[in-house]
């Protein structure tokens, strides 16, 4: 049996989606002794990931790593990991991901997307590029910053007072050097992968929001393995995720070296306090789409 397993990222050994995917997929060929082989389609080669989604549903794509930003697109309940800087750090948001509050989000996408998800890496913070220092809610007022085709990134954006302008990936980098918009957002993998800090002067450790990852499986496909096949798929998705956080947790701080040593000012004294006041009236905005019991539950783990 050969599985496709596609993603949206490059198919390099520091990026964050393909580090996990390669992970999971060498684990499960150990525990078959060979049997499940897999096929890694990176760089959106199989479709971005609302086509992927999709796809699992269909039946017509078989396995993805996919970002819970995706699947806040389309399951209402999966907002409730992607409002603004709601994690203090990558220790919280692995534990958020792995807890009961996050499989009771995923076990409902089961039926409405036909899509399970078997364990959760990390994409990493997301963080402003851009040409100046930022810092303060004042130092985004009025920026066009890129920003994915996510409702809950436009509304964040928004009330910090930039002017939040969505854009195909593909187009960004050229947009950036001609400045056609002022800045973007991503992790500190992405940045780096991208050499975006070769056409950004700062990258700004704002970290509005995390980027979950979820190694995914079309139930079609799902229900067609045997229970043996199935523990051996959810173990080594969950190993995986861990080894990868580890991997990701190293490389950042590698990454962000790098970028600075080639000119690109890491900004580490962002007032992230203020940022998250100013972007507070999100977590109501959304209060009902994610549903009100869940989003409380989501804060009580936060807080506890």
């Amino acid at each position: 049996m050969t599985i496709q397993i596609a993603h949206v990222n490059p198919t390099t050994d520091d990026d964050q989606y393909h580090k996990f995917a390669t992970l999971f997929a060498e684990k499960v060929r150990a525990a078959t002794d060979g049997a499940v082989t897999f096929e890694i389609c990176g760089n959106s080669e199989l479709g971005a990931e609302g086509d992927v989604i999709t796809g699992m549903g269909l039946g017509t794509h078989q396995m993805s790593v996919m970002s819970n930003l995706a699947y806040a697109a389309v399951n209402g309940p999966s907002k409730v990991s992607e409002m603004p800087f709601m994690f203090a750090d990558s220790k919280q948001a692995a534990a958020f991901f792995d807890s009961d509050i996050m499989k009771e989000v995923t076990d409902g996408m089961y039926d409405s997307l036909g899509v399970k998800v078997l364990g959760w890496a990390e994409g990493g913070f997301r963080n402003i590029l851009s040409q100046k220092p930022i810092r303060t809610p004042d130092d985004i007022k009025g920026m066009k910053i890129r920003v994915p085709e996510s409702d809950t990134f436009m509304k964040t954006f928004e009330a910090l007072g930039a002017n939040p302008t969505p854009m195909a990936f593909s187009e960004v980098f050229t947009a950036v050097q001609q400045k056609t918009i002022d800045g973007l957002e991503l992790p500190v993998a992405s940045a780096y992968t991208g050499s975006y800090y070769e056409v950004c002067s700062h990258y700004n450790l704002t970290g509005h929001f995390y980027n979950g990852l979820a190694m995914s499986i079309s139930t079609k496909l799902w229900e067609t393995l045997s229970p043996e096949l199935q523990e051996i798929f959810v173990e080594a998705a969950v190993e995986a995720g861990t080894e990868q956080r580890k991997w990701l947790a190293g490389k950042e701080q590698e990454m962000k070296d790098a970028m600075a040593e080639a000119g690109c000012t890491i900004v580490d004294d962002v007032d992230v306090v203020a940022l998250r006041d100013a972007a507070a009236n999100v977590y109501d905005f959304y209060r009902n789409e994610i549903g009100a019991d869940l989003q409380d539950r989501a804060m009580a783990f936060i807080n506890s």
